[in-house]
């Protein structure tokens, strides 16, 4: 037995996948790599429900076989057939989609729009450049582009490049995307198609093609569009006259896959598909060829001494997603780069190339980094703003300091987003421009391990001789004198919100532009209502949220302040830093009434971005404590970011958990002595704010 049993064992493996448990046989196969469907390098086990060699053997021979042949036909071509199935397929599901979308342009009353048509055939021709060029060979559609010469071929007018360039370079994004692929794939599965690599690519083009079809069959979708109005269909969008139509029928380019040949794969037939169009895309009889020189089709520009009136609409359509200071900084660039073109004689739109952005590039290196904060500066013209630059240089050299001159690429990098915005605009209103890149100009953001250690966060312990300041014990005046010791103690927002910045790390802004009716109570005592109103609008949406009002601010008579400004008429709870003679951010006036003071006091001990970093510093306290980040982001006014529980399935962190939280901060104010309400005098007496100036509100209407 003992031989027999061995003889079986040699016999056995002599055929390969062949294996025995106990009495039984198996045949187990590890699956083809191929066969896309199934996991990587799992097997096949199948049970031959026998016991004796010889049989196994047989069966387990012709099992092998059977694989082999499956890996064999696995590299056949997909045929004629499948590919016209499957370009049908997805003509007729594009073609579903463009009914729907032509009943809502119907719904909202744009039957004859030709827009809609225009937007349907640049669409249309984008897919057809993915069908023929695939997705390896990336298009600009410049004049050297082998796209761009396509299209003109075919008669595709130069004036609608921009727009199928658009459609193209979206439609080659998501084509290059996994889920992408991974649909082509379950396509080809539903068509009983071979998961090849070549199928695969075929697979591909009858997609994009079908796609094209369905795009350009626009004679049901959009019978009243007159086509004397779009030059993508004879006519002319400068004329609304009718065409005579004379001329042969225009005919769509039949539906053709070329089939590349392989070393694997015979190469087949072009397959030519019914005529299934009826509007005609090919080139006039008259079209010169791609080759010969084209003559453009004029488009109106803007003046660039009309930058800023443009400047100005723009602003107008961002409405609410723009603030007052993000208006104020588009302002800034288009001036600024008004200038630049000026200097090297540019007078319109259509001038304006890619070496003038590199110019403003290199003008942002050579101006002074506080240009905007000086009124003379924003005067000047390019040339004299660098020629003030180069002065700051030679002084800094000969004081041996480092110059003040250079942008910092984070606000380069926001004049170049702000730049981007305006060119959208004009491009977006038709009017003639270049397709600029901003790559090599627009500096990269840091990555976040630099981002962490750029700004410093202060501790409780560092923050704590600020409210040792003759703000608190004590200032000689009101005025320059109030960082001098003295017995004058005002309550006003130099005295508030330095607290309110340390315990609870909100923007400036924020708290600066609080209004009276923002103050509030719950079951469990006063909270801050963060909310827009008539001082202030907000960053974002989660900045948006109710924070409970540090104990320390009602040990030191905050309610009490606010009771003597709403007897007498105020309805900021900082009216020191308003006026309506100015139009000016309250978060930026508080740090002009504040940073002077905290200088002389602190002196070398003072960090950089003073206010800024309190907010930091409140939030690295509460994480060192561990406090979850997630809650410090709600308490700041934050949203985490990846993580959909954070941002979709749960609410901003309640009062409770926010007051547990706020706890672990350390009190670090409980030197200063409660005294008894004193305003500004001043505002006692309702008069204005003596920094206000009429001339400056003025100056910056007109800026």
């Amino acid at each position: 037995m003992a031989g027999k049993g061995k003889l079986l064992m040699a016999v056995r493996h002599d055929v390969e996948n062949l294996t025995r448990r106990g009495n039984i046989f198996y045949w187990r196969a590890r699956v083809p790599s191929a066969f896309g469907q199934c996991q990587p390098g799992s097997r096949l086990s199948l049970s031959l429900h026998c016991s004796d060699h010889k049989k196994a053997q047989v069966i387990g021979r012709k099992l092998n076989t059977l694989l082999a042949e499956l890996k064999m036909n696995l590299k056949e071509p997909m045929s004629k057939a499948q590919l016209q199935k499957l370009c049908e397929h997805e003509r007729d599901m594009m073609l579903e989609h463009l009914e729907d979308v032509s009943t809502a342009a119907r719904r909202y009353g744009r039957p004859a729009d030709i827009a809609e048509l225009e937007m349907d055939l640049e669409n249309g021709w984008a897919y057809r450049l993915m069908g023929m060029f695939g997705l390896r060979h990336h298009l600009s559609l410049k004049p050297d582009c082998p796209g761009f010469a396509y299209l003109r071929g075919q008669g595709v007018p130069a004036s609608h490049m921009f727009g199928i360039n658009s459609n193209y370079l979206e439609i080659l994004q998501e084509a290059n995307s996994r889920g992408f692929q991974e649909g082509i794939r379950r396509l080809m599965y539903l068509f009983d198609i071979n998961p090849h690599p070549l199928n695969e690519e075929k697979a591909m083009k009858a997609y994009f093609t079908g796609r094209a079809e369905a795009l350009f069959d626009v004679a049901e979708r959009h019978p009243l569009a007159d086509r004397n109005l779009s030059e993508l269909t004879g006519g002319s969008a400068s004329r609304s006259q009718p065409v005579a139509a004379e001329g042969p029928p225009l005919n769509t380019p039949p539906l053709s896959v070329v089939e590349a040949p392989t070393d694997d794969i015979v190469a087949h037939p072009t397959l030519e598909a019914p005529p299934i169009l009826t509007l005609d895309l090919t080139p006039l009889p008259q079209a010169v060829a791609a080759k010969e020189p084209i003559e453009e089709k004029t488009r109106p520009v803007i003046q660039v001494a009309d930058f800023e009136t443009e400047c100005d609409q723009l602003v107008k359509n961002m409405k609410d997603a723009w603030d007052d200071s993000t208006a104020r900084d588009a302002h800034a660039l288009v001036r600024m780069f008004k200038s630049v073109l000026e200097e090297y004689g540019i007078e319109h739109s259509g001038q304006i190339s890619q070496y003038h952005l590199g110019k403003l590039r290199q003008h942002f290196n050579d101006i002074p980094v506080r240009w905007g904060q000086s009124a003379k500066m924003r005067a000047m013209s390019a040339p004299e703003l660098r020629a003030a630059g180069e002065k700051l240089r030679e002084q800094a050299e000969t004081e041996g300091k480092e110059p003040a001159v250079g942008l910092s690429a984070a606000t380069i990098r926001k004049h170049f987003g702000n730049l981007n915005h305006f060119l959208k605009h004009v491009r977006g209103h038709g009017f003639e421009l270049d397709d600029w890149s901003f790559e090599g100009l627009r500096p990269k953001k840091p990555k976040l391990g630099v981002i962490r250690g750029q700004q410093h966060k202060p501790s409780p312990e560092e923050v704590k001789p600020i409210f040792s300041s003759p703000i608190y014990t004590g200032a000689l005046n009101h005025q320059r004198g109030r960082g001098k010791p003295g017995p004058h103690v005002f309550h006003d927002a130099a005295y508030f919100l330095p607290i309110l910045l340390t315990y609870l790390g909100g923007r400036r802004r924020e708290f600066a532009g609080l209004a009276l009716d923002d103050i509030a109570e719950d079951d469990q005592g006063l909270v801050l209502m963060v909310r827009t109103n008539q001082f202030r609008r907000l960053k974002n949406e989660q900045s948006n949220r109710v924070l409970p009002l540090p104990e320390e601010m009602i040990r030191l008579g905050f309610m009490d302040y606010c009771i003597a400004l709403k007897e007498l008429g105020y309805e900021a709870v900082f009216p020191d830093l308003i006026s309506d003679k100015t139009m000016n951010d309250p978060g930026d006036r508080f740090y002009d009434v504040l940073l002077p003071i905290m200088k002389r006091y602190l002196g070398e001990n003072l960090w950089d971005r003073t206010l800024h970093a309190l907010r930091h510093g409140m939030a690295d306290t509460l994480k060192q404590a561990g406090v979850s980040p997630e809650v410090i982001d709600d308490i700041s006014g934050r949203l985490s970011e990846g993580s959909e529980t954070n941002t979709r399935y749960t609410n901003p962190a309640g009062l409770p958990l926010m007051r547990n939280a706020l706890s672990k901060y350390p009190i670090i104010t409980s030197g200063i002595e409660a005294k008894p309400i004193k305003l500004l005098p001043w505002i006692e007496e309702r008069l204005p704010p003596p920094w206000a100036r009429e001339a400056k509100n003025e100056a910056r209407r007109r800026k």
